[in-house]
């Protein structure tokens, strides 16, 4: 029997605070034990998750320069809901 996978996308935000709320507007929940003032932990299912972090925090694993979000693609997602509202 194989072990359970989790997924973790992470991505580099400008604020996130208003990150936050943004996706908790959309009904999204955060986990407290993986959030500070750098990242939080956005639960999308049982075993997929979303890493917000900070640049400066992303930065700190990432090797090459984050994308310019306005001028750049940076990462490609889709997310199903129940309808648009």
């Amino acid at each position: 029997m194989s072990a359970s996978r989790q997924l973790f996308v992470n991505l580099a935000v400008d604020d996130l605070d208003r990150s936050v709320a943004f996706f908790t507007a959309l009904g999204f929940s955060f986990d407290r034990h993986f959030t500070d003032e750098t990242a939080t932990m956005m639960i999308v299912g049982e075993d997929a998750y979303v890493m917000l972090l900070t640049k400066q925090k992303f930065g700190e694993f990432a090797k090459k320069p984050i994308a310019d979000a306005f001028s750049q693609t940076e990462v490609l997602l889709a997310f199903s809901a129940a309808s648009r509202e």
